[in-house]
């Protein structure tokens, strides 16, 4: 237990608002059995973090004219199963209203690599296409997919090149195990350090758009950063202002009582608490927010579910963190 929250690291950044110097703490070690003391230069397992670097990748798409959001993606990418799965626009797959299945669950009958992916992409819905809101690692995954095939270009390349701007320099898909912060002890693979803790992304054996990014505080204080400066990141422009309104404004209500925009939830108080703030978690113990008015950013990265995710609720030490940022 590490400042409140479960696991052996605790690594955060955050400013009350602009121009305001930046608070950095770093507690705990890289794992329970591991004294090396947790450094910045240390690598989280992002897990759904991955998601909003994701869209961002797609949303450069859009910018560029390249990806239509409101398209219907079944001619370049077949997805779901049903009479409605042809209607399935890049919107919905980024807005988490595609219909399809939250998760992905043909990996626990042993399906591996290009055919798992195959199964996952073709899931039955559960409901049309925008009718509502249900939070799915399979439209992530469909994401990666589609951006890959209308660009030309591999997801870790279109995700590199938008973190290059950012100025998120340590960013990767494929990080040693000396660096990386270690995650769970699960009966069928042992100790998971160095390699993507979610079961379906490990499945795959390939980057995906849900989950599988490590990185630094630091990598994701430069996203928090570019979302509260409009889309303008440390090097260069990342997204077009209209693409960053995407990613703050809710379009639908989710059931669970916060706003989803494209990627990013919007004031969602279960972590957030009471700050008008928008941001994102991973299933690992990861999470930032940017609040909107005073512009306050925070990151909070632990390894939650190290070295077992049993009772590993970290949301009052995130409640308690992010409060500040407003």
């Amino acid at each position: 237990m590490v400042n409140g929250a479960p696991g052996s690291a605790w690594a955060s950044l955050r400013s009350t608002h602009r121009g305001e110097a930046e608070e950095l703490r770093l507690l705990g070690t890289t794992a329970e059995d591991d004294p090396e003391p947790l450094g910045a230069e240390h690598l989280f397992d992002l897990a759904s973090l991955t998601k909003i670097f994701t869209t961002v990748a797609a949303l450069r798409l859009a910018d560029a004219g390249i990806l239509d959001l409101d398209e219907p993606v079944a001619s370049v990418l077949p997805v779901g199963r049903g009479a409605s799965a042809a209607l399935i626009t890049p919107r919905h797959l980024l807005t988490h209203t595609s219909g399809l299945p939250a998760e992905g669950g043909a990996w626990r009958s042993g399906l591996v690599g290009d055919e798992l992916r195959s199964t996952v992409l073709r899931s039955e819905l559960r409901a049309d296409p925008g009718a509502v809101h249900l939070y799915s690692d399979v439209g992530f995954i469909a994401v990666g997919e589609l951006v890959e095939r209308v660009s030309g270009d591999s997801l870790p390349a279109l995700v590199a090149d938008a973190t290059a701007a950012m100025g998120a320099v340590n960013l990767t898909w494929n990080p040693s195990a000396i660096r990386a912060v270690a995650t769970e002890v699960q009966p069928h693979r042992g100790l998971v350090r160095g390699e993507v803790h979610d079961e379906l992304a490990h499945a795959l054996g390939r980057p995906a758009g849900h989950a599988g990014l490590f990185g630094t505080v630091h990598d994701v204080a430069a996203l928090a950063r570019t979302i509260r400066d409009g889309g303008q990141g440390a090097h260069k422009r990342v997204l077009s202002a209209d693409s960053v309104r995407l990613m703050v404004t809710p379009v639908v209500d989710a059931a669970a009582g916060y706003g989803q925009a494209f990627g990013l939830r919007v004031r969602d108080r279960t972590w957030m608490g009471d700050v008008l703030a928008v941001g994102h978690t991973g299933f690992t113990g990861t999470a930032f927010a940017v609040e909107l008015d005073s512009k306050g950013w925070g990151v909070l990265l632990t390894n939650r579910v190290h070295p077992s995710r049993e009772g590993a609720d970290v949301n009052a030490a995130r409640r308690d963190f992010f409060r500040s940022i407003g």
